[in-house]
Parts: C-alpha cells; sequence; structure tokens
C-alpha cells in the first residue's frame, strides 16, 4: 500500500470516498486539470480513498461519471453532517450564516491602535490627527487609505519626520521617527594623527595625507605617533652668505595606512567546576483561542519557570479563506542550572572552543602569522594561553589640540 501526503486542511467542511479505478495515474492528474485539491489520499490496489471539499464534490461526481470511475461515499465531515441536522432547522441554520458572515467582516474591523513611540505628546498628537481623518475603533480597514493617513501624520504631529502604518491583523500598528536635532554647527576642525595601537613591527605605510614619522622595518610602542597631522615645510634661502630657513606650518588630518606585526596574548579558562543549562525532558503545553488579534487564554494558570518555547498557530479554513480565529498552541521544553564536573580533557575541549570563538570574532581583520599554544592544568580549572602573530592595520586615528 502506498500513500500521497498532501497539504493538510481542516476535515468539518470535507466528504470522504472511495474511487475504484485501474488507472489511478489518469484520475490524479484530471483531479489537477479540474482543480480538484484532495487530502488524505490513500491507494489499495484499484481502490483511492481520498477527502475533497464539499464545494467540489458535484465536481468529483461529474468526473467520475463521465469517465465510469465507481465513486461510493464513505462520511461526511462533521460541518456537513451538522449541516444535514439543521436542514430542518431554516432559522438555526440562517443565524449560523449571520455570525459566519459577521465574523467575515469583522475580521476587518479596527480594535486597536499601537504607537511605536514612548513621548506621550507625539501619541496624543497622532490619536487626534487619526480621529480627525475619520479613523477610530471600528473603522473598516480596507476603505482607509493608508499613504494619505501617513502623509497627514508627517505634515500635521510636530516632532516627527517619518510616519508608517502597518496592519496586524485587527490592529494598526503607527510607527515614527522622531525629528534628530541638528549639531551646530563649529568652524574649526580638530587635526588628528595616525597613533600605534600595538607595539609593532611596520611593514607597510601608504599615505594619504600627514607626514610620516618612522619608516618601514622599524619598531613602535602603543601611543606612538606614525603619522602626524602637524605637517613641517622648510625653505632654506641664503643672503650674503649666510643660510635662512623659513618654516611653514599646517595642521591637517592624517590619512592612510599602515600595516605591521605585532604579537597578543591571550588567556582562555575553563573551571573544572561549571553551572550549565540541562533539558530536564518535561514538555508542556498552553493553548489559547486567538480572535482576530486577541489570544484567549484556555487555561487558568501561567507556567512559571525556565523554558524554550515554540509557537504553532492553526487557523480554520472555508476553501481558499482564512478565518481570523484559530488555536496557538505553545509548547514549553523546561530547562534547569545544574552543577557540572569536567574532566580535565573535557575542560580543555571547552577553552578550545572559546579560543577558536575569539578567533572568528576579534581576529577576522587579521592575517594569523602563527600562534603558540599553552596549556596549564591545575585541580580547579583548564587554561589555554595564547600568543599570537598577527600581521595587519596598527594605527588608530587620534584627534590633538593646536596650541595658541
Amino acid at each position: 500500500m502506498k500513500s500521497a501526503k498532501t497539504k493538510q486542511s481542516i476535515t468539518f467542511f470535507r466528504r470522504q470516498y472511495t474511487i475504484s479505478t485501474e488507472q489511478p495515474e489518469r484520475l490524479f492528474k484530471q483531479l489537477k486539470d479540474q482543480h480538484i485539491n484532495p487530502t488524505d489520499i490513500q491507494e489499495t490496489n484499484n481502490e483511492i480513498n481520498l477527502s475533497v471539499s464539499i464545494l467540489n464534490c458535484k465536481a468529483l461526481k461529474r468526473l467520475c461519471k463521465e469517465n465510469s470511475y465507481s465513486i461510493e461515499r464513505v462520511k461526511d465531515g462533521d460541518a456537513v453532517k451538522a449541516l444535514k441536522r439543521f436542514k430542518h432547522r431554516p432559522a438555526l441554520l440562517i443565524s449560523l450564516c449571520l455570525v459566519l458572515l459577521a465574523i467575515i467582516y469583522l475580521k476587518d474591523i479596527v480594535l486597536r491602535f499601537d504607537i511605536m513611540n514612548d513621548d506621550e505628546k507625539i501619541r496624543s498628537d497622532i490619536m487626534n490627527v487619526l480621529t480627525e481623518e475619520g479613523i477610530t475603533v471600528g473603522s473598516y480597514i480596507p476603505e482607509i487609505k493608508l499613504v494619505e493617513v501617513e502623509r497627514a501624520l508627517k505634515q500635521r504631529v510636530e516632532g516627527i519626520s517619518w510616519a508608517g502604518i502597518t496592519r496586524k491583523g485587527n490592529t494598526l500598528i503607527i510607527d515614527v521617527i522622531e525629528n534628530i536635532p541638528a549639531v551646530k554647527g563649529s568652524f574649526s576642525r580638530f587635526p588628528t594623527n595616525l597613533v600605534a595601537k600595538e607595539n609593532a613591527t611596520v611593514e607597510k605605510i601608504m599615505l594619504l595625507d600627514g607626514q610620516v614619522k618612522t619608516i618601514i622595518g622599524s619598531g613602535v610602542c602603543k601611543g606612538d605617533i606614525i603619522i602626524s597631522g602637524t605637517v613641517e615645510n622648510k625653505r632654506s634661502t641664503w643672503k650674503d652668505g649666510k643660510e635662512t630657513i623659513e618654516t611653514n606650518v599646517r595642521y591637517t588630518r592624517s590619512m592612510g595606512t599602515i600595516e605591521g606585526t605585532f604579537e597578543r596574548t591571550v588567556t582562555f579558562e575553563q573551571p573544572l567546576d561549571d553551572v550549565v543549562k540541562k533539558v530536564t525532558g518535561n514538555v508542556y503545553t498552553q493553548s489559547y483561542f486567538q480572535l482576530f488579534s486577541a489570544d484567549i487564554p484556555l487555561f487558568f494558570k501561567q507556567r512559571v519557570g525556565n523554558y524554550y518555547t515554540e509557537e504553532k498557530l492553526s487557523s480554520a479554513h472555508i476553501g481558499n479563506v482564512t478565518l481570523p480565529f484559530g488555536i496557538k498552541t505553545l509548547t514549553f521544553k523546561e530547562y534547569d542550572y545544574k552543577p557540572v564536573r569536567y574532566t580535565q580533557q573535557e575542560a580543555a575541549e571547552r577553552a578550545k572552543n572559546k579560543c577558536e570563538r575569539y578567533e572568528r570574532n576579534f581576529l577576522s581583520e587579521y592575517k594569523i602569522k602563527n600562534k603558540d599554544v599553552k596549556t596549564v592544568c591545575n585541580e580547579k580549572s583548564v587554561k589555554i594561553e595564547v600568543t599570537y602573530k598577527l600581521y595587519g592595520n596598527i594605527c588608530e586615528e587620534s584627534a590633538f589640540f593646536i596650541a595658541k
């Protein structure tokens, strides 16, 4: 026996049939051509069990009749059974239809506003503008011209430079960006030096602006000026056999690239006694009845503790229409903090993992030319001391004041 799995749908409005045919592949192709989407398909010998929406029942029967397939109805969905019981109670059936129509209409009604701003004055002004535009609780969302409302908010709410409106269920979310005060202009600009941020050996200098204070191959200490923002130009003139030196000084923002080699030592430690998160294996669920954007709890006590959570939403459908209600289920996987005792080998492995994370996060901009690793074990922990030999940028910008 083989089975074909298709997208699961709610079974309340479906009927299950058994079709006998010697050409199942032909039947499946005809179903696809007729836009009939069956579910729960099972094939046994020459019999095919499937479930179809009540909206497609007539089309399925007509297809079977035209191709001389034997078809037999097995059972009805719960909603179909209920409709049969309501056959002789038209008033109740009409009331149910009115309720469904009301639900479909109400899913497009504004029930709540969520303004993404903490300033009470801005929030109040936004609500006033929305009211003036005719948007209140109960407004029909498809009739709201969001672009025009956003424009009105930007023009009439003081203190914002941008506004955007999005919809989430029955909630309109208004997101705004406040005006950023302009920085007071200044006519003075601080010059800068490029100074060494490591004790290093200079191997490459590419100067864009400034005055170089060292040479390739020389060593520098942290804080030493490598490119100065004070540029001196000396001019020598001779008169009556005497030399006169004229010095012109200008100040600039130093720019350039200085690369070199330096060493950095980092220690990674892993205690033998530690506390870690461990999943206990206890799994709990809590359900909510979701009506529009409201979550109505179907439990009496909120679960308290340490949990990883997963959320799953099951919404009802009629054909391709999603109804604005369903069941939201939260799955809680409990974890606890447990003391753990590592062996020295396990602790060394964890310290090594810390070293690898450090290299990925903090040394990605450098080339690791060499590294010397020393492991020290004692009765309390395992330490890994790593001395890196790195190549890369060794400078950072440092502003200075001009002495008067």
